[in-house]
């Protein structure tokens, strides 16, 4: 009996003390610069709903009548990750869409400590939406929201928060929290899968996140009048390809797209296809916010952007 009970204190002891850091990432550096996106750009401090201190980058398109907002992964930041947010942006203003660039909590330079699965992150979604609106002077339904990753599933989840925000692309993102950190947990806890109940109860018990309520595809299913672009890779380890198919099968909005793009892992869609990527999401948001007001992005925009960053 003593043993049994001495396994049991080390296997909660063992799971509390993961579940405490690997919900905290390394800070990656912010790289490639703003000047590779933009000759231009303004760098932007704002609160997330809850006070959280957000840092960013803003790109102005003068008179556009639309903006983007780039939601990026864990354990990345505003510009740092396989997903190419810079190039995206870049791609984005240069078809006319002011883009805010910005660094979740517990990420680049915000503040906070750890990330949440998508149960925090939209209340810093929400923040990003309304700094962006504010500065290009638009409503809030017209900026556009593209998320991947833990991105894309906070941005379903911000969807929850709030439905009148504008259109949602997501790439790689998950169906279900509990279903990925089960599929995905052993990549980042190097533990046996058997640890991985002990470390969400742990998680759940003494850091207040129950990834139970994190279920992107009920947000899906709740919301048929609105549409959604789903981007999934065929070769994701880290997401798998299913989650882009319960996506997609949540909602029934016929407007609603599932883009499966082949021989691609976890947000490489964009690096290996992207003049599909471009397609695909230009045309999408372009349904959804209209395509009869060109905007000419300025000339150190267009430079940048044939620069390559």
């Amino acid at each position: 009996m003593a043993i049994i009970a001495a396994a049991l204190v080390a296997y909660f002891a063992i799971s509390f003390r993961v579940a405490e850091t690997v919900t905290q990432v390394e800070r990656v550096p912010l790289d490639p610069p703003a000047s590779s996106i933009a000759a231009t750009h303004d760098d932007v401090t704002f609160n997330s709903r809850d006070g959280i201190v957000l840092k960013g980058w803003w790109f102005a398109v003068p008179r556009a009548d639309r903006a983007a907002v780039i939601v990026h992964g864990r354990g990345r930041n505003r510009v740092n990750s396989d997903f190419m947010p810079a190039a995206i942006a870049r791609l984005l203003l240069v078809h006319g869409y002011s883009v805010l660039l910005f660094d979740l909590r517990g990420h680049g330079e915000s503040g906070g400590t750890r990330y949440t699965l998508g149960i925090e992150e939209p209340r810093d979604i929400l923040a990003a939406i309304d700094l962006a609106a504010n500065r290009a002077d638009i409503e809030r339904a017209r900026v556009a929201v593209i998320g991947e990753s833990l991105g894309g599933g906070s941005v379903l989840m911000t969807v929850q928060a709030d439905p009148t925000i504008g259109p949602v692309v997501t790439d790689s993102a998950f169906a279900d929290g509990n279903t990925v950190v089960s599929e995905s947990a052993t990549k980042y806890t190097n533990l046996p899968s058997w640890f991985t109940p002990g470390i969400v109860l742990m998680a759940r018990l003494f850091l207040g996140l129950d990834i139970s309520k994190v279920t992107p595809s009920k947000v899906v299913a709740a919301h048929p009048e609105r549409p959604f672009l789903f981007i999934e890779c065929t070769d994701d380890t880290t997401v798998p390809l299913h989650h882009g198919f319960d996506l997609k099968a949540a909602s029934a909005n016929p407007g609603t797209e599932l883009w499966i793009v082949p021989g691609c892992e976890h947000v490489m869609a964009f690096a290996t296809h992207p003049d599909e990527w471009a397609q695909h999401v230009l045309t999408f948001l372009g349904r959804e916010l209209g395509t009869d007001k060109p905007v000419v992005a300025p000339a150190g925009i267009l430079a940048a952007s044939r620069r390559g960053g």
